[in-house]
């Protein structure tokens, strides 16, 4: 297996948001899909967020969603967020974004390929309450970095920032593959300029994934996948980064 070289700007805006062929390359990081996922994220579209995402979290629109693996008292399970990307003339896209404190503006962070060439996009909190619109996206330049501020102000607590990852830590992704909230489990394979290699199965959706350690604490932010149970993950030094020098971008008309 070739290790890729540090991702750099990604030029693929047609490719829907899909970690299952998500693949960083010595060149740039593309988005390749199935045709299924066309439908499914046409389903997230047309379908009441709210209710499909309770029913899908098993409450069935009562409640708070029974998410696998997390309990909703986790100290950041209120800073994760569906992301729903509307069509512009092309696939709709779903992933996963987290807010952050970026010099002293709170914002949420998500992948650049989710939301690139967007009309509208929003956002959905993980207990399934009503969804906020994004009033301005701001993208990175050289990382798979994007950057949403809300419609209103953000009232959840911003992740907290985590120290370096070692080789072997255990790690857990929060976020929604498959559009339904999960944690999933795995630890830290490699340490490679692409980034983390994460021992982890991830799915459509996923994308933009918080990586927290043991504390709680993101330490990274997922972004593609390499083969089946491999993952790779941006250090959260090199999201913040790229976060900060993110531009705002027009909507497409």
């Amino acid at each position: 297996m070739t290790s890729p070289s540090a991702p750099g700007p990604v030029s693929s805006p047609r490719a829907q948001d899909d970690l299952t062929g998500f693949r960083p390359s010595s060149a740039r990081v593309l988005v390749r899909s199935r045709r299924w996922l066309v439908a499914l994220a046409v389903l997230l579209v047309l379908v009441p967020v709210g209710a499909w995402l309770a029913d899908r979290a098993g409450t069935g629109g009562q409640g708070e969603p029974s998410v696998r693996g997390v309990e909703q008292k986790e100290r950041w399970a209120q800073a994760v967020l569906l992301v729903l990307s509307a069509s512009c003339g092309e696939d709709p896209r779903c992933g996963t974004g987290f807010v952050l404190e970026i010099e002293d503006e709170t914002v949420v962070v998500t992948n650049r390929h989710v939301v690139e060439g967007r009309c509208s996009t929003t956002v959905q909190p993980l207990d399934g309450s009503a969804e906020v619109a994004v009033t301005e996206v701001r993208l990175a330049t050289d990382l798979d970095v994007g950057v949403l501020v809300l419609d209103e102000v953000v009232d959840r607590s911003p992740l907290v920032i985590g120290a370096d990852v070692l080789l072997g830590q255990a790690i857990r992704v929060v976020g929604f593959p498959g559009a339904q909230p999960a944690v999933l489990p795995g630890y830290v394979q490699r340490i490679e300029p692409a980034g983390l290699v994460l021992a982890i199965e991830a799915d459509h959706g996923a994308s933009g994934s918080p990586v927290v350690d043991g504390a709680s604490e993101v330490v990274g932010q997922l972004y593609a996948r390499r083969d089946e149970g491999c993952c790779v993950a941006l250090p959260i030094a090199d999201v913040v980064e790229a976060a900060r020098g993110a531009a705002p971008v027009a909507t497409c008309s």
